[in-house]
């Protein structure tokens, strides 16, 4: 059987994580329509046992060696026109099994630590109760490829849910409040079982520690060296507490705090620095004459 294949990098660029999947999207679609372009394919591992009943005969079917192979490494697939290759097996889309979602699990967070794990399928279940099927690895969380290449649409509730998860492992996230609303931050953070505080987001060999607040007058995610710097500068002197006089009370949740002689707050480590509560006698850090 004398078939050119091309590699699938040879035609298409490697995507990074914050891509849209959308991009992806339409390269399936040329794919289609020019039979020479290929896809992208994202590192992973299979985990056995998720095949569906409705994926047709076993024998149809490519393998699990051969699914693991081929979300591993994009270099082992090729393809041309409607057939595909991949050590040595040719197969269609058709024979691509479905992941089911009902055999994933959810991911959800331990004493503020959520784990998204490395190489393994998960599922987000969004508020509307639609399951979305995903993957991680050590470069993050996104769409399982296997399955736009079978030909499942495209996926914006799955793709913004990944994009805010990866976002998080940045060094600063405070900016995710141009993008997502603290109404959605809030939601996602309240899915995962987060609460207020320090939070730890782990993928792969990689993890990152963000603070989580309740401020309604700033970004909700903080990092944690942003939070450093703020507290070290409230409670060991600093220009944010340079108009304020010694004796003015300030309040975080319902504990009050007053302000030192140094132009210091006695403010334990954790506390939610954010969502503080400045004297009533200023405005914009300058005393107002009653």
């Amino acid at each position: 059987m004398n078939v050119n294949f091309f590699p699938f990098s040879n035609s298409l660029q490697i995507l990074g994580r914050r891509q849209s999947l959308a991009n992806i999207m339409c390269n399936q679609q040329s794919v289609t329509q020019s039979r020479k372009k290929d896809l992208f394919v994202r590192n992973t591992m299979y985990d056995t046992g998720i095949y569906t009943a409705s994926a047709g005969k076993r024998n149809k079917m490519i393998s699990n060696s051969i699914l693991s192979a081929m979300n591993n490494d994009i270099s082992k697939v090729r393809k041309q026109g409607d057939i595909y290759e991949c050590e040595g097996t040719f197969f269609t889309a058709e024979q691509i099994p479905k992941i089911s979602g009902t055999s994933l699990n959810e991911i959800k967070a331990e004493d503020n630590i959520i784990d998204f794990g490395k190489n393994k399928y998960f599922k987000y279940v969004s508020r509307d109760g639609q399951e979305h099927c995903l993957y991680t690895d050590n470069k993050g969380i996104g769409a399982i490829v296997s399955e736009i290449m079978r030909g499942e649409p495209y996926d914006p509730v799955l793709e913004r849910y990944a994009s805010f998860w990866n976002y998080m492992m940045t060094k600063d996230p405070v900016y995710v409040q141009l993008s997502y609303s603290d109404e959605e931050i809030r939601g996602y953070m309240e899915n995962a079982g987060i609460k207020n505080g320090f939070f730890t987001v782990k993928m792969g060999d990689r993890e990152a520690t963000q603070f989580y607040s309740a401020t309604k007058t700033t970004s909700p995610i903080q990092s944690k060296e942003r939070y450093d710097a703020r507290y070290k500068n409230l409670t060991s002197g600093g220009i944010l507490l340079d108009e304020y006089e010694a004796g003015d009370i300030f309040k975080i949740g319902n504990k009050e705090y007053v302000l030192s002689e140094s132009h210091t707050l006695g403010i334990p480590y954790g506390e939610d620095i954010y969502n503080i509560e400045y004297p009533s006698n200023y405005k914009f850090g300058k005393k107002v004459e009653e």
